[in-house]
């Protein structure tokens, strides 16, 4: 029987090979791996891409045509994988069974799909699931290989996402930056589905920083003793107090007076509410946790990030990267103890102390979607860089964490009275540390860190101050807080918008292997050799995003529901749906058309904010279009000319042209009658001339002399 094993990437393969023919009897080949019928083939990722639009047509090599909806999608080799789809279809010519090994995902899925229906393969095909290279992991696909027929669906989810997106991209790209050259541009509109929100996050947080008004206010703070133990407790401001809507005081003579009347006055403990509570150790890592996580710890970019963890997958020291999911299959309790012994062999302090019989949280088949979450393989790290080795610690680590029992605590919160002044406190005392004995990140300091046995009617002496503090604005995104954003956008939805919910469930906007290159498609200044303009940058040591004037120009201008991450959680929300088989393609496809037809027509008619950092100059005669710099070709020169299609002279009854000196227009009108005039080259030089009244001027540097006649026809 021939086999053919088309994984991923090579490395997959190789693990494959190598799992197939332990003793290395096999014959590695340029394109394939091979031992008798079976062969193992791979990928580069996608090796075939969607058409271009002008591959559908030429007409299409004109921006200018921008509603193209292919009435049959076609996809072509990618010009560098030519040679090794060839070899690939050799195969699956003679194929008798294929083993489908694409990644564990909706892309994986799509990517290996997409090569057998275009080489017309139509035998039988298996799914082999891989989460990891290590022996284990690799028994477990190889015993629970499925019928490819059963992932239909989540194909069909993977090519309704391709599609949208082309669709999203190719024509709103294209209509945008069409209709914006009207208005002077000469960049291109770059539009994408995940892009735009995205974007809209860092302008809507930069204009709220800019139109922040820092409130001054002031707090009474009393430091109580008892039992030579002190703590601390602040004001409630009462109904009797002016306060704004924050119930903070902004008078300082108020509490002057507040301070004035409890110092001369008894302190008494009023209630004492005691509450024990839990938390959690924190569960595994999902390649956005680990990115934001890496990004404030180390300072790596989210980029830096997923290719050190890919690094570590290929090297069989961790399970897939691209996971969304921070759960682990119950199936994997008992790989524990092998692994717990491994990373205590490496040196893990974490590892040391840790218990194999605890079960936490993250053990949980209900929570595992199509991966797991990223943990250690168990086979021990060898030469690790410093890059890898961070990234592995903290994969490492918070494996380790969910061998612990949970913090144990007891919160106590009090208040005090002086005179009819309410202060109010509360301190956090440890029961049972837990995870906590081994955490990196600490608890944050509270004032009350240590708390006297407090009960009601208790007198306590106290000390009171006054503090001067600052209302401070947001915080500018920086890489690892925005990819946070992306995959907990519906914290960014008004609580009584529906989407709201849909968001959670799709959790966030784009893919945890796309979040990282959307950041840096915004940051991006080129791209295919050609100048872009960036959307947004990074200031600061500590790399904060600010959006550039011209992403603040796109995120002004374009359709506001673009902006907002509805659009996307919905369509996201019906992606998931086409992988469950609730909904088709073709209906998905058709609700993205009437999309792109709507926003086509607001790029059409939406009026364009002036090129960032370009002067701008109304139209005189209409007042409110913009004179827009145009090159004649048969001319060879500069003209200007309104933005507004409607705009005419009310003389001439005719379209205004006006002519161009050192880039800006020259406005000039006949003192005679306001009608344009224009320049004319004679045989002495050139000079102005009105078209009614036939009056002419002297050219002075470019611009009409009306200090002096040249002559007239009247």
């Amino acid at each position: 029987m021939y086999t053919v094993y088309i994984a991923e990437k090579p490395d997959i393969a190789r693990a494959i090979a190598a799992h197939l023919w332990p003793d290395g009897a096999y014959q590695k080949n340029k394109y394939d791996i091979t031992n008798g019928d079976t062969v193992v083939c791979w990928c580069h990722g996608h090796i075939l891409r969607p058409k271009e639009p002008e591959e559908y047509d030429t007409a299409y090599k004109s921006w200018q045509e921008y509603q193209v909806f292919p009435p049959k999608w076609a996809v072509v080799p990618m010009a560098n994988e030519k040679d090794l789809l060839t070899a690939i279809a050799s195969h699956l010519k003679k194929a008798d069974v294929v083993i489908h090994a694409g990644d564990p995902d909706r892309e994986g899925q799509l990517l290996v799909d997409e090569v057998l229906r275009y080489c017309g393969y139509k035998g039988p095909v298996k799914r082999l699931l891989i989460n990891a290279k290590d022996d284990v992991s690799m028994q477990r696909g190889f015993a629970s290989m499925e019928d490819n027929q059963k992932y239909k669906p989540l194909y069909e989810s993977a090519l309704a996402r391709q599609q949208a997106d082309w669709l999203v991209g190719m024509n709103l790209t294209r209509a945008y930056t069409t209709n914006a050259r009207k208005y002077g541009y000469d960049t291109v509109w770059r539009i994408g589905r995940v892009q735009i929100p995205t974007l809209a996050l860092v302008v809507r947080r930069e204009r709220e920083i800019n139109n922040f008004k820092s409130k001054t206010y002031y707090e009474l703070t009393g430091t109580f003793t008892k039992d030579n133990i002190p703590f601390k407790a602040k004001l409630v401001p009462d109904n009797s107090l002016p306060a704004d809507e924050e119930n903070r005081i902004l008078d300082e003579h108020v509490l002057k007076a507040v301070k004035e009347k409890v110092s001369h006055a008894n302190a008494t403990v009023e209630n004492v509410e005691e509450k024990e509570g839990t938390k959690q150790p924190p569960l595994p890592h999902s390649l956005d946790t680990l990115q934001v996580l890496a990004n404030k710890k180390l300072g790596l970019s989210p980029g830096d990030t997923l290719a050190t963890v890919q690094a570590l997958y290929e090297k069989k020291y961790v399970t897939y990267p691209r996971s969304d999911c921070n759960y682990i299959p119950v199936s994997q309790k008992d790989d524990a103890q092998r692994i717990l012994i491994m990373l205590q062999n490496y040196g893990l302090p974490a590892a040391i102390t840790a218990n194999p019989a605890l079960t936490s949280r993250a053990f949980n088949d209900s929570k595992v979607t199509a991966h797991h979450a990223i943990i250690p393989t168990g086979v021990e790290p060898q030469d690790l860089n410093d890059k890898e080795l961070k990234i592995y610690q903290l994969i490492a680590e918070y494996y380790c964490y969910q061998f612990y029992e949970p913090y144990r605590y007891k919160k106590v919160i009090f208040t005090i009275k002086a005179a009819d002044c309410l202060f109010k406190g509360s301190g956090t005392l440890p029961i049972k540390l837990g995870f906590m004995q081994v955490f990196g990140e600490k608890e944050k300091p509270e004032d009350n860190a240590v708390l006297p046995s407090l009960s009601p009617g208790d007198e306590v002496t106290a000390d009171y101050a006054i503090d001067q503090k600052k209302t401070t604005p947001p915080k500018r995104f920086t890489e690892g807080t925005l990819l946070a954003a992306m995959a907990n956008i519906w914290r960014y939805v008004a609580p009584d918008n529906p989407n709201r919910e849909k968001l959670k469930e799709v959790k966030g906007i784009g893919t945890p292997a796309t979040r990282d290159q959307i950041i840096a498609k915004l940051e991006a200044t080129s791209g295919k050799g050609h100048k872009l303009e960036a959307y947004i940058t990074k200031k600061g040591k500590s790399k904060e995003l600010v959006p550039t004037p011209m992403g603040c120009a796109l995120i002004d201008t374009i359709d506001q529901s673009l902006t907002y991450p509805d659009t996307t959680a919905v369509m996201e929300y019906e992606l998931s749906n086409i992988a469950s088989s609730k909904i088709s393609r073709d209906v998905y496809i058709t609700s993205i058309i009437e999309l792109v037809n709507r926003n086509v027509t607001h790029a059409e008619t939406v009026p364009y904010p002036a090129p960032p950092g370009k002067k701008v100059f109304t139209c005189p005669i209409c007042k409110t279009g913009q004179l827009l710099r145009k090159y004649s070709a048969k001319h060879t020169m500069h003209f200007w000319i309104c933005s507004n299609k409607d705009c005419i002279s009310p003389v001439t009854k005719q379209t205004v042209f006006y002519e161009d000196h050192d880039g800006e227009p020259v406005l000039a009108f006949c003192p005679h009658d306001n009608a344009p005039l224009s320049r004319w080259k004679g045989k002495y030089g050139y000079f102005w001339k009105c078209r009614v009244c036939n009056s002419t001027y002297n050219d002075a540097n470019g611009k009409p002399d009306f200090t002096k006649k040249k002559k007239s026809a009247k």
